[in-house]
């Protein structure tokens, strides 16, 4: 059966969704669809190269341009797989008749022509049999950099099994066996927003009002031809603070049905610097942090969300805004500790939100916003002091555990029901298996120290293959780039019986005792293998929210229940092996019981969220 992941808002559209006047969303039934972080690569495009033009697939004859397995294994995204969970989720919407979909950024993988085309295509088609209109913001994978870049990968797969590098010049990869093809550089915010107009980054006749931060607000006056002429993305700028320089800013309003208003916020911010490839040009360093910087470098925007808020409210509208980026801490408040424990450049901990900005965006008049960037299923909550409160959904990725998108809709007056809607099985995800059985080959003999566990390949459904990558993911990646060495080894090596025995110990016996588990770990080669229970289980949780949680065995749970909410001192100060265990334990409780992030209902005269069936 298939379950893919919907978020349908019915309001209105992606990742930051702001009320202005909720009594108007009684007035409304209009579910939207959220789709997140696609990453979309075209697996069969033809990258018009003379060295290289794919990989002969057996299964179809085809010859297929995608990654290898073991990039896809050493990244927080799949490349090829995912192409096929769009397709799915797509027809999942048709089937459910719903004709507002949200693509909340990073829709492309590094917005290469090839990659923003067959985007292209796939939206028109479905918008051309079933209806379906399409509202996209931008990530900070599309554009990578404002102006576009001349670009390359190094991990194709290559004929015979090997990686194949693949540049838009001999430069980007001068001392490899490069095959040039202009169709992998990354296209910059003119090319990009041309080329994908027609979905929500330009007027269409069926809106019923459409307008962008650089012009005068005027609803009464509106007239579509106008608003398309000023909509061409070269009068939507502004000036990047500290340069002379004319940065794009693709944010917009549009109202699509009568009474809402999708507020699209662009919240990429660039920084400009030395061309490696060109001295004669500039290079830009695409900043992914979100609104810690947006809010600084465009408070341009500020001042419009304010403006529109106001009219939103003034004319009776839901006004719902969305963005690539969060609005408040996707830790469940755990981000501060986390800081303290691991380091404030791990777990991609710069990209939480200060409590000072989500300050100013409920000030400014977002009060529900929806995000997706951390491939994460979480919902969290900013309360300002007034009582106020700013509503954070994280939607996951299509190309990540979990793969899911979501579903708000309003199905009785006040409430507003939130659905994750998982994607278990995907037709055609195993078409590539073959390719990469013989990239699996050619790594055994050529390469052995780079070869993956073949595992994956086992997979009997996109759910098992997802939580397959990340399981690889953890034991490749994430235990040496996120812990501290001692700390990592006793999370992943300890056993269940362990921790049973070391919950019934006092501060000073513990501490030896973990002590003698490291001792232990340590000769035990089988640790490094895969991850343990432990670490498993946190990275379930953590990206995949209750869904995760499910996911866990019910012996361990009815453990982590005990264990978790047991009180114990711990001395940061110390920083001895025992306080550090105690610290993550204190975040994985925080983790373990955060806000409903998968079927809840939000009421929207007191902002609050109950989980369905409480």
């Amino acid at each position: 059966m298939n379950t893919s992941k919907l978020f349908t808002v019915a309001l209105g559209t992606a990742f930051q969704l702001a009320w202005a006047d909720l009594p108007a969303l009684a007035q409304q039934n209009t579910p939207i669809a959220f789709l997140s972080d696609i990453h979309l690569q075209d697996v069969y495009t033809d990258l018009n190269s003379a060295e290289f033009n794919g990989v002969l697939n057996p299964k179809n004859g085809k010859l297929a341009t995608i990654r290898t397995m073991g990039s896809q294994l050493n990244s927080t995204r799949l490349f090829n797989e995912n192409y096929f969970a769009l397709l799915q989720a797509l027809e999942e919407l048709a089937q459910k008749k719903i004709k507002l979909v949200v693509l909340p950024g990073d829709f492309t993988d590094d917005g290469q022509p090839m990659n923003v085309l067959a985007l292209k295509r796939i939206l028109q088609e479905y918008a051309k049999l079933h209806g379906m209109r399409f509202f996209i913001t931008t990530g900070n994978h599309d554009p990578v950099s404002p102006f576009g870049s001349t670009e390359g990968k190094t991990d194709f797969l290559g004929k015979n099994g090997e990686d194949q590098p693949v540049a838009g010049s001999k430069a980007v990869f001068p001392n490899l066996n490069t095959a040039i093809s202009d169709q992998i550089n990354a296209w910059g915010y003119y090319e990009i927003c041309v080329e994908l107009a027609d979905f929500g980054f330009s007027p269409s006749r069926e809106d019923l009002f459409w307008t962008h931060p650089f012009e005068k607000f005027d609803y009464e006056a509106y007239d579509w031809k106008e608003a398309k002429r000023n909509s061409a993305i070269d009068k939507r700028t502004y000036t990047l603070p500290g340069t002379s320089l004319q940065v794009p800013d693709a944010s917009y309003l549009v109202e699509p049905v009568e009474g809402i208003w999708l507020l699209a916020i662009d919240g990429n911010v660039y920084s400009p610097g030395e061309n490696t490839i060109n001295p004669d040009k500039d290079d830009w360093s695409g900043s992914s942090v979100g609104f810690n910087f947006a809010s600084k470098v465009k408070a341009h925007q500020l001042d419009w969300i304010k403006t529109i808020a106001q009219e939103a409210k003034k004319r009776n509208k839901t006004l719902i805004s969305f963005s690539h980026y969060p609005l408040v801490d996707f830790h469940n408040g755990a981000s501060e500790s986390m800081k303290q424990l691991f380091g404030k450049d791990k777990f991609q901990l710069s990209r939480v939100p200060d409590q000072a900005v989500s300050e100013q965006y409920l000030k400014a008049g977002i009060r529900l916003h929806v995000a997706g960037h951390m491939h994460q299923n979480n919902t969290g909550v900013y309360e300002d002091a007034a009582g106020n409160r700013l509503i954070n959904i994280q939607v996951p990725s299509l190309a990540a555990f979990p793969s899911a998108y979501k579903i708000l809709e309003q199905k009785t007056p006040g409430k507003l029901q939130v659905q994750t809607e998982l994607l278990e099985e995907v037709d055609r995800m195993d078409e590539f298996f073959d390719l990469y059985r013989m990239e699996y080959r050619w790594l055994s003999i050529n390469a052995p120290e780079r070869s993956w566990n073949p595992e994956i390949l086992s997979s009997e459904d996109f759910q098992e293959f997802n939580q397959t990558h990340l399981r690889e993911l953890i034991r490749r990646r994430f235990i040496r780039s996120d812990w501290s060495e001692q700390l990592g080894k006793l999370v992943n090596g300890i056993t269940l019986e362990e921790v049973k025995t070391w919950s019934e110990l006092n501060e000073k016996t513990g501490l030896n005792y973990l002590n003698s588990v490291l001792t232990r770990i340590a000769s035990d080669p089988g640790v490094s293998l895969k991850p343990g229970f432990m670490m498993e289980d946190f990275y379930l949780v953590k990206n995949g929210g209750d869904f995760g949680k499910s996911l866990i065995p019910s012996s361990r749970m009815m453990i982590y229940q005990e264990l978790l909410t047991q009180k114990r001192i711990s001395d940061p100060g110390k920083k001895s092996l025992q306080t550090q265990f105690i610290q993550f334990l204190d975040i994985f409780s925080s983790l373990m019981n955060g806000m409903p992030s998968d079927d809840f209902v939000i009421d929207l005269d007191e902002m609050e969220i109950k989980k369905v069936g409480f």
